[in-house]
């Protein structure tokens, strides 16, 4: 059994989102509602920030339903790989969005089995909830990075809630060729 100080803690970080992302992920909410949908999160580490430049929808194959969304697979790999080449690197996956349309920007239990098995592959993903309580155009959102540490039976799991920041991209930045910014240059943003 893990000791306290075997279990790896990882402390929250800074989502830097732009803000014409947040808002495709809205209008995409609400084109959809009130049925799921969601879609891919694509950026860049910068230290302890994640910076969202890119957000792919659903793909041509999702299903949509009240209370599920099932996404393109093929499609985001797909898209997820165009991306990395046009960028020359720049641009990874980073995680997934959702949104509740008939709940709160929380994460249930499937949320939780869907960020689990995410965390098997990718170190520290996240995953965005759009929420569907509030008027459309002025959705909630909630962000969680997940967990895991260790690979036996005794591994542990947590989704840590993360703080979300707009901002507003410089004009001349093009998100395929963007050079990675600190979080000291986007918090001047």
């Amino acid at each position: 059994m893990p000791t306290a100080s075997s279990v790896l803690r990882i402390q929250t970080v800074t989502i830097w989102l732009a803000r014409e992302v947040y808002q495709q992920m809205r209008d995409e909410a609400d084109l959809f509602s009130p049925l799921e949908t969601g879609g891919v999160l694509l950026g860049w580490r910068s230290g302890s920030s994640r910076v969202i430049v890119q957000a792919c929808g659903p793909g041509p194959r999702a299903l949509h339903g009240r209370h599920r969304f099932l996404p393109d697979h093929q499609w985001h790999v797909a898209e997820i790989h165009q991306a990395f080449q046009l960028s020359g690197g720049d641009l990874d996956y980073l995680g997934d969005w959702h949104s509740h349309p008939s709940g709160d920007a929380v994460m249930s239990s499937e949320d939780h089995a869907t960020l689990r098995r995410i965390c098997r592959r990718v170190r520290n993903p996240l995953m965005m909830i759009i929420d569907g309580q509030t008027q459309p155009g002025e959705r909630v959102t909630g962000c969680w990075m997940g967990h895991a540490s260790g690979w036996s039976i005794f591994g542990r799991y947590e989704a840590i809630a993360q703080e979300i920041r707009l901002f507003d991209p410089p004009t001349d930045w093009q998100h395929c060729t963007t050079e990675r910014q600190s979080p000291d240059v986007l918090a001047k943003l």
